[in-house]
């Protein structure tokens, strides 16, 4: 962290002006500035965007206000090291502080471009947001239990070609809601017994799977799990219509106390408890997702404007030749990616990105070379190599810097998943980085686990129970989606090839 702290005290007309540069340029760069008085309050500035306690500061700010003691801490992005200061305004203040944030990564030029999935503030705000957390793009999202239809408007460009679009649609009524669209909204209010699974059909008639996807203007409509503790979950999966699964949600922030989580099935056996219990859970279901045989990357969205936290805190980072809105898209589909809070984790295994699928010979071995680049703020508790949800690598940091930063090779001689992660050692929260899966096969085969798939049966079990005590209309529109869940799982169960 840079610290610059300062006093002024003699002439001019009682202001001071911050700027904010990067330190091995000295461009001036836009950020975000947390301004506190003696009391330690966050200090609100006239004429500034002003979100959880945090001003926008693009590239500099002036400020006039009460004499006494200030304090600031600033922020723009993990790429870059965090600034704080002070200084101390009297009637007769007046002077420039500079801070110099030095870059600790440019994931730019590696190709690799950040996103928020789950923001609630205008478009035209959230675009002017964008630069000082570093990020490519951020989607509004319209939460309520009902939303009127219209389509989405055109993404605000800004300068250096992101992008804030909008809005998607949260169908986050009671019972069925953690379901997000992106490029898509209902065309009219949706009724309460109108299942959350039906408006999968209207916004992708075809699967996910399939060459064709209903579009909205230029973009493919995008439809993921927000919340993947929901009850409907196991018939969202079973659609083959689901895009992503955001693993980091509003449900994981940097305050001292994490947002309640509805967990609608506990699976049997598995217990999270305190502060990283929201974070351990999601991860646990999206391991168990990919061991039952879906191959769904994973998303990740910060809730900014919804809840106290900043854009960006939970974010996706997609790999890229071509830096649009169609390319990022498409590359975060095809799991070319990794999901952070923090820690910026980028991988290849045999020169591949994320996503990549291997196939093994039959009765052999493919032996991996991963490469591992790691750029990170925060204390590290280890860096692991997860294959079909056992680490099969671990090392805390220092023991892999011994090591010259490099995981030794590892031989694959079976089909699953595997995926790097790096936890770090926050206590408030679970903050982590994680790739998307890479997939390996012997002979076409994937690996389906029985136990997986099972569990996933049990939760619709729960589903179809729950939907008992609901209305009667909604039970009957609910039905047909319950036995095609019911089929999928079975169908699942009966091709499974590990218990």
């Amino acid at each position: 962290m840079y610290n610059n702290n300062s006093s002024y005290s003699q002439g001019g007309s009682g202001k001071i002006t911050v700027e904010v540069v990067e330190e091995q340029t000295g461009q001036v760069i836009s950020s975000r500035m947390r301004l506190t008085n003696a009391d330690g309050k966050a200090v609100r500035i006239r004429g500034t965007l002003f979100e959880n306690g945090w001003t926008l500061l693009d590239g500099s700010l002036e400020y006039r206000g009460r004499v006494g003691d200030y304090s600031y801490r600033v922020s723009h992005g993990p790429q870059f090291a965090t600034g704080a200061g002070g200084f101390t305004l009297d009637t007769n203040s007046e002077a420039i502080d500079t801070l110099r944030l030095p870059r600790h990564a440019d994931l730019a030029s590696e190709n690799w471009y950040g996103g928020d999935l789950l923001t609630n503030l205008e478009v035209d705000q959230l675009a002017r947001w964008l630069p000082a957390d570093d990020l490519l793009m951020a989607c509004q999202v319209r939460e309520q239990l009902s939303a009127v239809g219209g389509a989405p408007e055109s993404p605000k460009l800004i300068n250096g070609g992101a992008w804030a679009e909008g809005p998607s649609y949260l169908d986050n009524r009671s019972g069925s809601g953690g379901l997000l669209f992106h490029h898509w909204m209902p065309p009219a209010v949706v009724p309460d017994h109108v299942p959350s699974s039906r408006l999968l059909i209207m916004a992708k008639p075809q699967s996910s799977l399939a060459e064709v996807t209903m579009v909205s203007g230029e973009q493919a409509v995008h439809s993921e799990i927000q919340q993947l503790t929901a009850r409907d979950v196991p018939i969202w999966l079973a659609s083959g219509r689901i895009d992503s699964i955001q693993v980091l949600s509003k449900y994981l922030n940097d305050e001292d106390r994490q947002p309640n989580q509805r967990v609608f099935f506990q699976p049997p056996g598995v217990a999270f408890k305190g502060a990283l219990a929201n974070g351990k859970l999601a991860e646990y279901l999206y391991w168990q997702v990919l061991e039952a045989g879906l191959r769904i990357p994973p998303s990740a969205g910060s809730g900014f404007g919804m809840q106290p936290t900043t854009l960006g805190y939970n974010r996706v980072y997609v790999q890229v030749a071509e830096k649009t809105g169609n390319a990022w898209w498409r590359g975060l589909r095809s799991g070319a990616s990794f999901v952070t809070s923090g820690p910026l984790l980028r991988t290849n295994v045999n020169g591949w990105p994320p996503g990549h699928e291997f196939e093994i010979p039959p009765d052999g071995a493919l032996e991996l070379s991963i490469g591992t680049t790691l750029t990170v703020a925060d204390p590290v508790e280890y860096l692991d190599v997860v294959f079909n949800g056992q680490t099969v690598y671990s090392a805390q940091l220092d023991e892999w810097a011994k090591q010259g930063g490099k995981i030794p090779p590892l031989k694959i001689t079976e089909s699953g998943w595997m995926l790097v992660r790096v936890v770090t050692g926050r206590t408030h929260t679970y903050r982590i980085a994680s790739t998307a899966p890479y997939y390996f096969q012997i002979a076409g085969q994937p690996r389906i686990s029985r136990s997986a798939v099972a569990l996933f049966q049990a939760w619709l079990q729960a589903c179809r129970e729950d939907l008992n005590s609901e209305s009667e209309e909604l039970q009957t529109t609910s039905a047909p989606f319950l036995k095609a869940a019911e089929d999928f799982w079975q169908q699942q169960f009966d091709r499974a090839t590990v218990p």
